[in-house]
């Protein structure tokens, strides 16, 4: 076998080493549990109680379900994949893709700033929910 060769084995052992050191590396730089402090069921108090969202009306505002894989709010589901952590100054913020609906499935991104213990997600056109507070009730 010709040098070429063994500079080829030893990419391929090196390679065979260094990727699930690189892998678990990158997998304990940002733990899923940081997002955990994000995970909760968010809302004004009128959607946390669920009331209707104009008097006498028969529509009830809905409160914002987020977990490691899913937002949900009423009958509205997207799925998450969630960006990094990072800490600013008095709270933590973090990002997500979005992918929302069933049939015509749309892809959105939401900004989430968590200060305070109050949420306010700031989505990739121009609506912002919040500062929101974790429902109470269950």
């Amino acid at each position: 076998m010709g040098y070429g060769g063994h500079l080829v084995r030893c990419a391929v052992l090196a390679a065979i080493i260094v990727l699930p050191v690189l892998s678990t590396a990158s997998a304990s730089a940002s733990p899923a549990s940081e997002h955990n402090r994000f995970f909760d069921r968010w809302g004004t108090a009128k959607q946390c109680a669920r009331q209707p969202i104009i008097p006498g009306g028969s529509v009830l505002a809905e409160p914002f379900n987020i977990s490691r894989q899913w937002l949900q709010q009423g009958r509205i589901w997207c799925q998450l994949k969630w960006g990094p952590v990072e800490t600013r100054g008095d709270g933590y913020f973090s990002g997500a893709s979005a992918q929302c609906g069933e049939d015509a499935a749309r892809g959105y991104f939401i900004g989430m700033a968590l200060v305070d213990d109050k949420l306010t997600m700031r989505w990739d056109f121009p609506v912002s929910n919040g500062p929101l507070e974790r429902c109470k009730d269950r």
